[in-house]
């Protein structure tokens, strides 16, 4: 089954996220979508928190930009590593297994897909999606971009593959910053380890999209 229609939304400066709409998806509460704190990194911003549920898959999209001064070039493995962790643990699922594919480096951002299977509860459930790595604006902004899928194991006719391949970035990204910061780094991360950790969660956690599956627990009702 496709998408049908689209939303259009500004994630970053030069950038904008078209996100499919399932046929018959529903509007998640902001309650039910994952909160993601970025207090602890000056200039750090949540950009986008969108979610919508569909005939047994969820959707969701969580953006956000950090200030590139806590980059260096080399470390996108780590960021999507940690990327992936995050994303794992905000799926509401047991976790059988997960799969990541090679980086791919492009000429301004770099990707990275994935895959995996788990239960919610009794449901076994596939998992598919990507990561994407940019800087954006004229600050170099660093934005993350996550896009997960779950639907049921079984039955499911490919619907997140055709959600995944709808959903992209518009616009363009920028060049990267100067490799000269990795110095700057390395000593940042010395001397203040737990900060530059969570300068990492964040960009991981924020990804421009982020496709989760709902959570195998009751919706209130009314």
């Amino acid at each position: 089954m496709s998408s049908t229609a689209s939303e259009l939304h500004g994630v970053a400066p030069g950038l904008r996220l078209r996100l499919p709409l399932p046929a018959g998806s529903r509007e998640t509460p902001p309650e039910a979508l994952p909160v993601i704190d970025v207090s602890a990194i000056a200039g750090a911003r949540v950009t986008l928190r969108r979610g919508v549920d569909a005939d047994g898959l969820s959707l969701r999209a969580v953006c956000a930009t950090a200030p590139s001064r806590q980059w260096a070039t080399g470390l996108e493995e780590l960021v999507l590593d940690r990327a992936s962790g995050l994303v794992r643990g905000a799926l509401g699922v047991a976790i059988e297994r997960w799969d990541a594919g090679p980086i791919r480096a492009l000429p301004q951002h770099v990707e990275q897909p994935f895959e995996g299977a788990g239960r919610a509860g009794e449901r076994a459930v596939a998992i598919r999606g990507r990561h994407v790595l940019g800087f954006a604006g004229s600050e170099r902004d660093a934005a993350l971009c996550s896009v997960v899928c779950l639907e049921p194991a079984e039955g499911t006719g490919g619907r997140c593959g055709a959600l995944l391949g709808a959903a992209e970035i518009e616009g363009a990204f920028v060049a990267p910053p100067e490799p000269g910061l990795l110095v700057r780094t390395i000593f940042a991360v010395a001397e203040h380890p737990a900060a530059a950790t969570a300068a990492l969660g964040v960009l991981a956690a924020a990804g421009v999209t982020v496709l989760l599956a709902r959570r195998p627990r009751p919706r209130p009702l009314g």
